[in-house]
């Protein structure tokens, strides 16, 4: 199982700004909710991301998305994970997420 230690990014402001602005990631993971498109503009290394639906379940995957890149919508997703390029590399579509909130 992959653990990771996730920050809930759900106000304005926390979902506004999740990486960017960063020169390195301050969080090993955000998760950013309600959410279903993003974009890497001001962001200053690459991030692999994860879409998420409603039953916690990966929908669509992202590896190493670069800066100054916008991904649409994405059907079905409610919320999306987001980390360093690379973290994500062991988590494969239709796998289920647990989000333990300390």
């Amino acid at each position: 199982m992959n653990k990771f230690d996730v920050f809930i990014a759900d106000t304005f402001l926390n979902r506004f700004l999740g990486y960017m602005f960063r020169k390195t990631p301050h969080h090993q993971a955000i998760l950013i909710k309600p959410c279903n498109s993003i974009h890497t503009f001001f962001m200053n290394f690459d991030i692999d991301v994860l879409f998420i639906n409603k039953d916690m379940e990966v929908i669509k995957k992202i590896n190493s998305l670069s800066k100054r890149k916008i991904i649409m919508p994405v059907q079905g997703a409610v919320a999306v994970m987001e980390a360093e390029g690379g973290a994500f590399k062991k988590i494969e579509i239709g796998e289920k997420m647990d989000i333990i909130i300390n």
